[in-house]
C-alpha cells in the first residue's frame, strides 16, 4: 500500500515539476538550468541534515556514486526534451521509464518483484506512448530517440538505487542530498549558468520544493515497497500533464489521449490486484 500511495503521489509532482520546468526552458537556456536546480534541489532538505543519521560504507558509497551518473545523464536527456517539446511529450521518458525498472530490479532485487507487476508496467508504457505518439518538433529521429532512451533508463534506475541504498539502511535525507548535491557540482562544471538570471531564483527554487517532494515521495515508495510499482505509477505521469495542458488551451483531449488513458488504467489496475 505505501508504494501504491507514494507513486500516485510522486506522479502528481512529477506533473507539476514538468509544466514548470517547461515554463523555465522560456527563460534560460535548458542544459544552464540543470545545476542551479539541484543545487536548490539540495538546499531544500539541508536543515534536516542534522537531525538523521548519517551512514557509509563502500556499498554505499558506490550506490551514491551511481546515482549521481545517473542523475546528471538523465537530467541532460530530460532538459533536451524540454526544449523542444511540451511538458506532456518530454514525459514520454517517464512513460517508458517502468522497463529498465523492471529489468534493473529483476536482476537487483529479484524478490521485490512479481510477473504481474512487469505485465502491468508494459501495459502503462503502451497506453502512455500511445497518446505521445509525433510529439517532438526540432528534434531528429535519432536525438529524439537516444534522449528519451537515456533519461527512461536513468529514472527507473535511479528508483531502483533508491531501493537499494535504503535496503544498506540509508534514510531518505542522505539518499537525496549526497546524490543531488554532487549532481549539482558535476552540472555546474559542464553547464555553467552564465545565462540563468537571479532574478529568477525564487522560480527556481520553487521549483526544487516541488521535485524535491517528487523525489521524496519516489525514494519512500521504493523503500517501502517494489520500485517497480512506484515507477509504473510515476509512468502515469504524462497523462496527468496532458490533462493540465487541455485545460489550459480549454480544449478536449484527442480521441487518441482519452483510448490511452483507458489503457494506463488497466495497468494501474493490475498493479492494485498484483
Amino acid at each position: 500500500m505505501s508504494a501504491l500511495l507514494f507513486g500516485s503521489l510522486a506522479a502528481v509532482a512529477n506533473a507539476a515539476q514538468a509544466l514548470i520546468s517547461k515554463e523555465l526552458t522560456l527563460r534560460a537556456p535548458a542544459r544552464q538550468l540543470v545545476g542551479v536546480l539541484y543545487a536548490g534541489n539540495a538546499i531544500v532538505l539541508l536543515p534536516l541534515a542534522p537531525f538523521v543519521p548519517w551512514l557509509w560504507s563502500p556499498t554505499i558509497v558506490i550506490i551514491h556514486l551511481v546515482s549521481v551518473a545517473l542523475m546528471v545523464v538523465t537530467a541532460i536527456c530530460v532538459w533536451d526534451l524540454l526544449d523542444h517539446g511540451p511538458a506532456s511529450a518530454t514525459t514520454t521518458a517517464t512513460a517508458m521509464s517502468p522497463i529498465p525498472a523492471a529489468l534493473a530490479a529483476s536482476i537487483l532485487l529479484p524478490d521485490a518483484i512479481e510477473p504481474l507487476q512487469i505485465v502491468a508496467a508494459v501495459v502503462v508504457v503502451t497506453g502512455v506512448l500511445l497518446a505521445l505518439a509525433d510529439a517532438f518538433d526540432g528534434l531528429d529521429r535519432w536525438g529524439r530517440t537516444w534522449r528519451i532512451a537515456g533519461a527512461a533508463a536513468g529514472s527507473g534506475s535511479l528508483t531502483v538505487a533508491s531501493r537499494l541504498i535504503g535496503d544498506e539502511g540509508v534514510g531518505v535525507v542522505e539518499t537525496y542530498m549526497v546524490r543531488t548535491a554532487l549532481a549539482a557540482i558535476i552540472c555546474l562544471a559542464l553547464f555553467p549558468p552564465r545565462d540563468v538570471p537571479i532574478r529568477h531564483a525564487p522560480r527556481l527554487l520553487g521549483r526544487s520544493v516541488v521535485v524535491t517532494i517528487y523525489f521524496v515521495f519516489v525514494i519512500l515508495g521504493a523503500q517501502a515497497g517494489s520500485p517497480v510499482v512506484v515507477q509504473t505509477l510515476v509512468a502515469t505521469t504524462p497523462l496527468l500533464v496532458l490533462a493540465a495542458e487541455s485545460v489550459r488551451r480549454r480544449a478536449a483531449p484527442q480521441g487518441r489521449a482519452v483510448v490511452a488513458a483507458c489503457v494506463v488504467l488497466a495497468g494501474v489496475a493490475l498493479i492494485l490486484v498484483a
